[in-house]
C-alpha cells in the first residue's frame, strides 16, 4: 500500500514539474522574453523541442522567406494529443497566416485544434495564447468585417489571469470592436485602462500596437495632436524591440504617419515614412503596407512635379491591390471549398452506413437523415452565398473608399500645386507695383523737379542725394525680391520705423511734409501682418504724392488691445469719396481688397479742396 501511495505522488510530481516547464516555456514566449524561452526549450519533452525551437527562431527572425521558416515541412507532428501537438497546430497556423494571403482557413483551423487541445489540458495559459492568435487573424484579414471574433472576445475575457493578459483583452476589444473605423463603437472604458496599464507597465509591443490604434481613432475625430503623440510613441515603443516580430507592425506605423502627412501636405515627411514603410517586407501582412506605399509615393512624385514617376508608382499600386483583392476572394473560395468536402465526407459517411444496414427500417431512417443533411446543405449553401454576397459589397464599400481617399488626395496635390503658383503670381505683381513702383514713382517726381529747377539754378546737393537715395531703394528692393525676402526693414526693424523711413523720404517731393504718430506700438506685431499694413500705408502715400498736390500729410498709427488704428490725412485738392472710379488697378479698390482679407475696415472721407481723411481699423 505504502509503494503504490509512494508510485502515485511520483506520479504527480512528474506531471506537475512537466506543467511547470511547458508553462515556463510559453509564459516567456507570450512576454517575448525569447533568450529566456530559449533556454527553456531544453526542459520541454524531446518531441517538442524542434517545435518549439522553430516558433522561437520564427519570432526572432521574422521572414517567411528563410530556411528556417520554410523548415517546418520537415517537422514531424508528436501525435501525443498534448503539448506536442498545441506547439505543432500553433506553429501551422502561424505559417500559414503569414507567409499566404488566401489560405488563412486553414490558418485558423489549426489555431482552432491547439485551443481543443489546450482547453483540454486546462491550461489558461496555452488557451489564451491560442485565442490570441485567433483574435489576431480577425484583426488582419477579411473576418475582421464580421461578428465570427464576438465568442472568441468573451472566452479570452473570461480566462484572462494576469494584468498583463487583461491588457491585451482591452486592445482587441478596442481593435475588432472599432472596425470600419466606426467611432460610436469605440470603448472608453478599454482606452482608459490600457492608458493606466502603460504607465505603470514597460510593455513595448502591446503598448505599440495598442497607440496604433489610438491613433487611428484620433485620426477619425479630427485631433491632430493626439494622432501624431500616438503615432510617434508607436514607432519609438516598436522601434526599441530587437527582435523582427515587430517587424510588420512597424511598417504598418509608418505607413499610416505618411498617410498622415499626406493630408497635411507635407511630402517631405510622406516620402520619409514611406521608404520605412516600404524598406523590408517581413511577411504576407507587409503586402498591403507595400502596396500603399507604391500610391503614397504616386502622391508624392506628382506634388513635386513628377508625373512620369507618379504614374508608374500609380500603376504598381493598381497591380499590387488587385493581387491582394484577388486572394481575398480565393480565400472566400476555400472556405466554401472546405466546407463543400466536410459535407461530402459526411455524405459518404451515411452511405458507407446504408450499405451496411439492411433493415428497412434503418433504411428509411437513413433516407431521413439523407433528407434532413440535404436540406440542411441547401440552407447552409443558401446561408453562404448570402454572406459571401455581404463580404463583396463590404469589400466594395473599402475599395470605393480607398479610390475616393485617391481622388481626393490627388485633387488636394495638383490643388496645392495651383494654388502656390497663383499666389506666387500674384505677390510678385504686388509687390512689383507696391514696393518697386512706388519708389519710382517717387524718384520720377524727384527727376521731374530737378528738370523744372535746372535752369533756374536752384538744384540743391540735398535733392541730388535724396533722388540718388531712391534709386538705391529701388535697385535694393528689386534685389530683395530676386532673392525672394520679405522687405528688409519691416523683417528687421518692424512697422513703425519701415513707416518713418517711408515718410522721410517722401517728405520734400513737391514741397510735401508728412508726419508720423504713434500710440502703443511698444511690441512688435506678426510679420505677414506688419508687411500687410507697411504695403497699404505704402499704396496710400504713393497716392498723395502722385494726386493729392499736398503740402501736408499726417500718418497716425495707433494699437490698441483688441485692434490696430491706421489714420491718413492729407491738405490735398480731395475728389469726391462717392464717385470712386470702378476699374481694375492697384488703387484704392486694392487697398479696400487687401483690408478686408485682414478683416478690417476702411473708411475714406475726402471733398473737393479740402483733402482727404482715410481711417482702417483691423482687428488683432
Amino acid at each position: 500500500m505504502i509503494k503504490i501511495k509512494l508510485i502515485f505522488f511520483t506520479f504527480l510530481f512528474v506531471l506537475s514539474s512537466s506543467i511547470a516547464q511547458t508553462d515556463s516555456f510559453f509564459n516567456n514566449l507570450r512576454l517575448y522574453q525569447l533568450e529566456d524561452a530559449t533556454r527553456a526549450i531544453s526542459l520541454l519533452p524531446p518531441n517538442c523541442q524542434p517545435l518549439a525551437a522553430w516558433q522561437v527562431t520564427f519570432q526572432k527572425e521574422f521572414d517567411t522567406s528563410s530556411d528556417s521558416f520554410k523548415s517546418l515541412g520537415q517537422l514531424d507532428k508528436p501525435n501525443d494529443n498534448s503539448i506536442g501537438d498545441y506547439i505543432y497546430y500553433i506553429n501551422w497556423g502561424d505559417f500559414y497566416f503569414y507567409n499566404t494571403l488566401d489560405e488563412n482557413i486553414k490558418s485558423i483551423n489549426n489555431y482552432k485544434k491547439a485551443l481543443a487541445i489546450a482547453k483540454q489540458e486546462e491550461n489558461r495559459l496555452l488557451t489564451a495564447e491560442a485565442l490570441k492568435r485567433i483574435l489576431t487573424l480577425h484583426r488582419i484579414h477579411y473576418l475582421y468585417n464580421n461578428k465570427t471574433y464576438l465568442p472568441f472576445l468573451e472566452d479570452y475575457q473570461e480566462i484572462v489571469y494576469d494584468p498583463y493578459e487583461e491588457a491585451y483583452y482591452h486592445y482587441f476589444n478596442l481593435i475588432l470592436n472599432f472596425k470600419n473605423y466606426d467611432v460610436e463603437n469605440w470603448s472608453n472604458t478599454s482606452y482608459t485602462a490600457l492608458s493606466k496599464y502603460f504607465k505603470n507597465n514597460r510593455k513595448p509591443y502591446l503598448q505599440g500596437i495598442s497607440e496604433t490604434v489610438f491613433a487611428s481613432y484620433f485620426e477619425e475625430i479630427n485631433e491632430i495632436d493626439s494622432i501624431w503623440h500616438y503615432a510617434h510613441s508607436a514607432e519609438r515603443n516598436l522601434s526599441e524591440i530587437p527582435y523582427s516580430y515587430k517587424g510588420s507592425r512597424l511598417n504598418q506605423i509608418y505607413s499610416f504617419m505618411s498617410r498622415i502627412a499626406l493630408q497635411q501636405q507635407d511630402f517631405e515627411s510622406a516620402a520619409k515614412y514611406t521608404d520605412s514603410a516600404t524598406k523590408k517586407m517581413f511577411t504576407s501582412i507587409d503586402l498591403k503596407s507595400r502596396s500603399l506605399g507604391h500610391y503614397q509615393k504616386s502622391v508624392i512624385d506628382s506634388a513635386r512635379g513628377d508625373f512620369l514617376s507618379a504614374y508608374d508608382e500609380s500603376m504598381k499600386y493598381r497591380g499590387s491591390m488587385a493581387t491582394i483583392e484577388e486572394a481575398a476572394q480565393n480565400e472566400l473560395f476555400n472556405e466554401l471549398q472546405v466546407k463543400y468536402e466536410s459535407a461530402e465526407k459526411e455524405k459518404q459517411i451515411i452511405i458507407e452506413q446504408q450499405r451496411k444496414k439492411q433493415n428497412r427500417n434503418i433504411a428509411i431512417s437513413l433516407g431521413g437523415v439523407l433528407v434532413a443533411v440535404t436540406v440542411i446543405g441547401f440552407l447552409a449553401f443558401i446561408n453562404t452565398k448570402r454572406k459571401q454576397r455581404i463580404a463583396e459589397q463590404q469589400r466594395e464599400l473599402e475599395i470605393q473608399k480607398t479610390e475616393k481617399l485617391l481622388k481626393e488626395q490627388e485633387l488636394t496635390s495638383i490643388d496645392a500645386m495651383i494654388q502656390g503658383q497663383e499666389k506666387e503670381r500674384q505677390r510678385l505683381a504686388s509687390d512689383l507695383h507696391d514696393s518697386v513702383g512706388a519708389t519710382l514713382a517717387a524718384a520720377k517726381l524727384q527727376f521731374q523737379h530737378l528738370a523744372n529747377n535746372r535752369e533756374k539754378g536752384d538744384i540743391t546737393e540735398e535733392l541730388f542725394e535724396k533722388t540718388g537715395k531712391l534709386l538705391d531703394d529701388a535697385y535694393t528692393e528689386i534685389r530683395t525680391m530676386a532673392h525672394v525676402k520679405n522687405s528688409g526693414v519691416i523683417a528687421k526693424n518692424g512697422l513703425l520705423p519701415a513707416v518713418q523711413k517711408l515718410a522721410r523720404n517722401a517728405s520734400g517731393v513737391n514741397g510735401l511734409t508728412i508726419e508720423v504718430e504713434d500710440y502703443g506700438l511698444e511690441e512688435r506685431l506678426d510679420n505677414l501682418l506688419e508687411i500687410a499694413v507697411f504695403r497699404v500705408i505704402q499704396e496710400l502715400v504713393t497716392n498723395i504724392i502722385k494726386h493729392a498736390k499736398a503740402t501736408q500729410a499726417s500718418i497716425a498709427i495707433n494699437q490698441y488691445e483688441d485692434s490696430l488704428s491706421i489714420i491718413i490725412e492729407d491738405n490735398g485738392i480731395g475728389f469726391n469719396a462717392r464717385q470712386l472710379p470702378q476699374k481694375d488697378g492697384m488703387g484704392l479698390s486694392s487697398i479696400e481688397k487687401r483690408i478686408e482679407h485682414l478683416e478690417g475696415t476702411m473708411e475714406v472721407d475726402s471733398t473737393l479742396g479740402k483733402g482727404t481723411h482715410i481711417l482702417i481699423d483691423i482687428p488683432l
